[in-house]
């Protein structure tokens, strides 16, 4: 199978709990934007918090509190830059308040700038060295940029504080994929659906990641079962319909392919993800089904959503397949 392992869901939560002090005005508002924050009323929450904070009744610690949680309330909306801002301020007058640390590194992540999400869990791991999230957390960063060796001392001292820790076998087994360990990618993926602690979208992920690695050992018929259970579990897995696809339009072995599955699987992950990679999928699905004219004009979208994306890396395998289709042939896993 072409696509990496994918890590679901591994991020500290953006309403983690802090104790305040005090019983002024203020501090009833950060009480009770607390309650609502935790029940998912973020906007009723961001109006608390911002009352508080205007108040002018809060101690400094309160303060800097009700700055932290709004962030997080902001963070939970997606509004990743007011969230920064205000995890900012509490810093500026809490510099040793590890959880805005944390959080201002997942904002960071979402953002996509994965050198400052991982200074910023640093310094919450500097501030307390047993947080297994903010090691977890940065492995997820030192993954995204492509330093797996780090990834992996990440959630290995993530286990060697919490050996229970279920997410940080998730992230592990995205490392090992990655470096083309596929044995110890399964036995983490495998440690993680065992664990009983995933929600279902993670337990999907969990098996499309264990299926991924089991194709690139060659072993179809698991590859199969897991991708299948993926689907089962999360019908919106859109990943999980691309590999799956990518098995039953590639696979070597003629008795796995299936052409029409294929199609249908693959234009499903199209509708879901529309990426260059579903893109080469949806691709080789046609050629499979014997549309090659269908097959031509996807992989030429494919590499142009490519170029697009700066993804250069991967342009002669794109242009291979190409070649492919317009010499009447489907494209075979090697």
């Amino acid at each position: 199978m072409k696509t990496i392992l994918f890590v679901a869901l591994l991020l500290l939560s953006l309403m983690v709990c802090v104790t305040y002090s005090g019983c002024s005005g203020g501090v009833h508002d950060i009480k009770a934007g607390i309650a609502a924050g935790n029940e998912g009323d973020y906007d009723k929450a961001i109006e608390l918090f911002t009352k508080a904070i205007e108040s002018g009744k809060l101690s400094q610690e309160n303060l800097s509190i009700a700055y932290y949680n709004r962030g997080r309330a902001r963070g939970e909306k997606g509004n990743y830059d007011k969230a920064i801002a205000d995890f900012d301020r509490a810093l500026e007058i809490n510099p040793t308040l590890a959880e805005a640390y944390g959080n201002r590194g997942i904002a960071w992540y979402l953002k996509g700038d994965y050198d400052k999400a991982i200074i910023d869990y640093t310094k919450a791991i500097e501030i307390n060295w047993r947080n297994a999230l903010a090691y977890c957390n940065r492995g997820l960063a030192w993954g995204k940029k492509g330093d797996y060796d780090k990834a992996i001392a990440d959630f290995d001292k993530a286990l060697e504080i919490d050996p229970k820790y279920v997410y940080a076998y998730g992230g592990r087994g995205y490392a090992w994929g990655k470096k083309g360990d596929y044995d110890k990618a399964i036995a983490d993926c495998t440690k993680a659906i065992e664990s009983g602690e995933l929600s279902q979208d993670e337990l999907s992920m969990a098996y499309s990641n264990r299926g991924i690695a089991w194709g690139k050992k060659g072993d179809y018929d698991k590859a199969i079962a897991d991708l299948d259970k993926a689907i089962e579990i999360d019908p919106k897995n859109g990943l999980a319909y691309n590999n799956l696809a990518w098995v039953m339009a590639t696979c070597p072995e003629d008795r796995y392919r299936d052409g029409t599955r294929a199609v249908e699987l693959a234009e499903k992950a199209w509708k879901m993800k529309k990426t260059f990679a579903s893109l080469d999928t949806l691709a080789a699905a046609y050629a499979e089904a014997g549309r090659f004219q269908e097959a031509i004009k996807t992989q030429e979208r494919a590499i142009r959503k490519l170029k697009q994306e700066g993804e250069i890396k991967d342009l002669p395998v794109f242009e291979e397949h190409l070649s492919s289709y317009k010499a009447g042939k489907p494209w075979r896993e090697r």
